[in-house]
Parts: structure tokens; C-alpha cells; sequence
């Protein structure tokens, strides 16, 4: 290599070492001065925006904060993710001087009604009741026990699945080795008996409602057995 060519390739060298200090020299002045948050799929419900704020800046510290270089975002996203409320969240550089947030809530599909409530996930993770939101699901009555649970959640996905059983579904009771439903719209209790046939179970139920609604009944039942096959008892 000649002596140009040799002084050339220094010259590039340096001048890239000098870019890339100077680079990092400027974002180490740069301070994140604003947080924005986002909510995925649904509006916020237990959580808003202030108590986002709140919980990075009681582990942060307040605003602004040095350099954005200096955040380690994933160790915010595991600190946001420890929230009882939270399912998912991601954290990322919005634009300058702004860190954004991406959070995705847990939705409850049951309350567990016991001495001490809890909301029940799709996933089956429990997580505490909140003085911000009470969302609209069956409550399960009595002590849910841990080889119980998904044979619940198996129940509520099969209500879920019907547009009419969905919202009707108040109640659910487990007693005497037999699930027990109870209706928003009527004042009957339902015997389900196990998990098992309870397609036809459903179909059962949906039929016996349609026909309270449209046929006057000669005696006002307060339960509905659907245990056995092919057959409606009523007491």
C-alpha cells in the first residue's frame, strides 16, 4: 500500500470514529421530556393514562430523564408487564424527546366471588378487582378450585360462542358435584349438571326460553334441570 492510499484510509477511519462519538455525545444530551400512551384493541378501562405515567415515574423518577439512549426498554416493558392489569405492553422511541407506550389490558371473562374476589382471564391468570372499572362478566360463586378452573373457562367459552347465551349469562354456581347457571333476564336457576353434551344442554336452554318468552306458563319454575337426556325438568 503507497503512502496516499495508507493516509486516505486513516483519514476515513478517524473521521467515522469522530461521527460516531459526536452521535453519541448529542444523544447522551437529548432527555425524554414526554411519555404518550396507547391502549391496543379496546379503550382503557383499568388503567389510563395517568396511572401509566404514575407507575414509570415512581420507579423513574420524574420527567425529564436523561438521554433515551440510556433507557433500557426492555427493562420498561417487563416493569409495565408487572402490573396485575397488564397483558402486553411495548415501549419504543415515538419521536424525539417522546417515549411511546403500547399496552394491551387483560380482559376478564369471570369474577370469582369469594371472600377475597378476583377476576379469571381466557388464560386462566387471576388478577385483583379495581376501584377504576367493572367490566360486565358472570360471577362465579363458592371456592374455585385450581383443577376446576379450566373446565369453567371451558364453560363460559361455550356461552360466549351464542350472541344470546353471552348476555345472559349472570351466574354460576358449583354445588353438589353439578354447575348451576343463573340468567339476567329470567328468574330461574339452570341445572347443568357436568360439561358433558352440553351442546345439546344449551340448545335445550335456548329452546325452554324462547318458549317462556312467547307461551304463558302455567307455574312460575325457580329451576330448570337439563341434566337429562332429551329432557327439560322443571320445579
Amino acid at each position: 500500500m503507497d503512502l496516499k492510499k495508507y493516509f486516505f484510509f486513516v483519514t476515513v477511519l478517524i473521521m467515522m470514529l469522530l461521527v460516531t462519538a459526536f452521535a453519541h455525545l448529542r444523544s447522551d444530551g437529548r432527555y425524554i421530556e414526554k411519555m404518550t400512551v396507547t391502549f391496543k384493541l379496546e379503550a382503557p378501562r383499568f388503567l389510563n393514562d395517568s396511572l401509566v405515567n404514575k407507575l414509570l415515574i415512581q420507579n423513574k423518577g420524574e420527567l425529564p430523564w436523561k438521554a433515551k439512549d440510556s433507557l433500557v426498554l426492555s427493562m420498561l416493558e417487563v416493569l409495565l408487564e408487572k402490573n396485575p392489569y397488564v397483558e402486553n405492553a411495548e415501549v419504543f422511541h415515538f419521536q424525539q424527546g417522546i417515549l411511546g407506550l403500547s399496552i394491551q389490558e387483560k380482559k376478564a371473562v369471570v369474577r370469582v366471588q369469594t371472600s377475597n374476589p378476583y377476576y379469571l382471564d381466557k388464560s386462566g391468570d387471576l388478577f385483583p378487582i379495581s376501584k377504576n372499572y367493572t367490566p360486565k362478566v358472570p360471577l362465579f360463586m363458592g371456592t374455585l378450585k385450581e383443577a376446576q378452573k379450566q373446565h369453567l373457562l371451558s364453560l363460559i367459552d361455550q356461552f360466549n360462542a351464542d350472541t344470546f347465551l353471552r348476555d345472559e349469562l349472570a351466574s354460576i354456581h358449583y354445588r353438589s358435584d353439578s354447575y348451576f347457571i343463573g340468567l339476567r333476564s329470567y328468574g330461574f336457576e339452570i341445572e347443568l349438571g357436568t360439561l358433558g353434551r352440553m351442546s345439546e344442554k344449551l340448545s335445550k336452554l335456548k329452546v325452554f326460553c324462547a318458549y317462556h318468552d312467547n307461551h304463558p306458563m302455567e307455574r312460575k319454575y325457580t329451576l330448570i334441570n337439563l341434566k337429562f337426556k332429551n329432557q327439560v325438568v322443571g320445579s
